[in-house]
């Protein structure tokens, strides 16, 4: 009876180790599964990092373009050389014109001072008295058309006033300071002649002016 008993517990555990290796090859399945779902995932990873940077050295290119665009603007000085060689043959042309354009200026101006010119004036002394003088003053144009005249006198401080008369019309002003001023009323003819008879009061001695212009040129005096 006492080996019969000793037999049974052998047989009861034997079951209990075949119901714990199912067990045991699930943990080491899950565990590879595991290591191979890491190993995939790193795998991936490490070429997705790798093909990133291949892309940033096309970057540089543009500046390497930017460097060959700066020799151009020196071929520019060379053509503002070719300029400043064209205008001189132009300037060696341009006095054959030059020479020809004064001929008829100063001919134009040599005809222009004969008309202010022609106009001539004379001033005499008629008669001199002690308060007062008479003279007369004669206007000639010489000149090929009609023209107006104006004549100024100028005396020292004695004459005071002037009283004149014309035929042909004739405006007397006193500017002061013994300067007076004779303007034809209308033009003179060409050829014509305009006499003016004046009279001037005085303090003092003295009947002629220091100075008598017409139309700004010198008239005579006497």
């Amino acid at each position: 009876m006492s080996v019969g008993d000793d037999d049974q517990p052998v047989s009861g555990s034997a079951p209990k180790v075949v119901t714990s290796v199912p067990w045991v090859v699930v943990l080491l399945g899950t565990g590879l599964l595991t290591a191979l779902v890491l190993f995939t995932l790193l795998s991936i990873r490490g070429p997705e990092r790798q093909a990133a940077p291949p892309p940033a050295p096309p970057m540089y290119l543009p500046t390497i373009a930017a460097t060959t665009a700066s020799p151009t603007p020196s071929d520019a000085p060379l053509v503002a050389v070719d300029t400043t060689a064209s205008p001189t043959p132009s300037s060696s042309e341009s006095p054959s014109p030059k020479a020809s354009s004064p001929r008829p200026s100063t001919s134009a101006a040599g005809a222009a001072a004969p008309r202010t010119g022609t106009v001539a004036a004379r001033y005499q002394v008629t008669r001199s008295e002690r308060d007062f003088f008479d003279a007369r003053l004669t206007v000639t144009n010489g000149s090929a058309r009609s023209q107006d005249w104006r004549v100024e006198l100028l005396f020292t401080g004695n004459v005071k006033s002037i009283q004149a008369s014309s035929a042909s019309g004739v405006s007397v002003s006193n500017q002061g300071g013994g300067v007076f001023v004779l303007r034809s009323t209308s033009p003179l003819a060409s050829g014509g002649t305009a006499t003016v008879q004046m009279r001037f009061s005085r303090t003092g001695t003295g009947d002629q002016p220091g100075q008598c212009t017409v139309n700004g040129a010198a008239c005579s005096i006497g």
